[in-house]
């Protein structure tokens, strides 16, 4: 009996101890949980409206300063087209410088210059704002006085121009005078001008010379005609 105690009780020993164990384990265990994370709700206003994109001030443009073309060859007067900014070269014809007696002297005589074609191949069908260019040498002065514009006058398949006439014993009123047009000069860069007109142009045939030296009897003519505009 004594030894069925003993080894109850080393039993009963046994266990408790068994038990105490893990009953120690069991509270000491550190059990891991995931992070813990709040949920804050935040109440947000309408959003703002978006301020409009500010546009970009178109810069002005820089206006281009108009260059005017120069003539090509001096002492020629070349007629200038606004539109298109450009010289447009005249008829470059000859005359012959003549004297013609009227009635065998009667009714005078008359200096003319005539030069082949009843017309000028070159026209225009404007008859205002016209505008030519011309440079010279460097040498001119006065150019309105070297250089003339005559309205030419179509005679027997030629055009002529009356220079100088002298009245004879008997006045002939009937003849068809030529017409000196008068013109303005203006500098526009050095050693060119441009020739300005006041007075609107008729439909004709037109022609500058250089006079410079009357003497001769062949001259130049840079010649240009004129027709109406249909609306006119």
């Amino acid at each position: 009996m004594m030894k069925k105690s003993a080894w109850f009780l080393l039993a009963s020993s046994l266990i408790l101890f068994c038990l105490a164990t893990v009953t120690a384990s069991a509270q000491t265990r550190v059990v891991k949980k995931g992070a813990k994370y709040d949920t804050i709700i935040v109440k947000r206003g309408p959003k703002p409206a978006k301020k409009p994109t500010a546009k970009a001030t178109p810069k002005p443009a820089v206006k281009q300063e108009l260059v005017l073309p120069t003539p090509e060859f001096i002492n020629q007067p070349y007629y200038y087209n606004n539109e298109g900014n450009r010289l447009i070269k005249l008829e470059n014809a000859s005359a012959i410088l003549v004297t013609k007696k009227k009635s065998l002297g009667l009714k005078g005589a008359k200096q003319v210059l005539s030069m082949d074609d009843p017309s000028s191949k070159i026209r225009f069908v404007s008859k205002k704002d016209f505008v030519f260019f011309i440079k010279t040498s460097g040498d001119v002065i006065d150019l309105t006085s070297y250089i003339k514009l005559y309205q030419f006058i179509p005679a027997d398949q030629k055009r002529e121009v009356t220079i100088s006439s002298k009245e004879g014993i008997v006045i002939n009123k009937e003849e068809e005078k030529s017409k000196l047009v008068a013109f303005s000069v203006k500098m526009i860069s050095k050693d060119n001008y441009m020739i300005q007109f006041a007075q609107t142009f008729e439909a004709g045939e037109y022609g500058f010379v250089w006079v410079k030296n009357m003497e001769q009897k062949e001259f130049t003519v840079f010649a240009f005609g004129i027709d109406w505009k249909s609306s006119d």
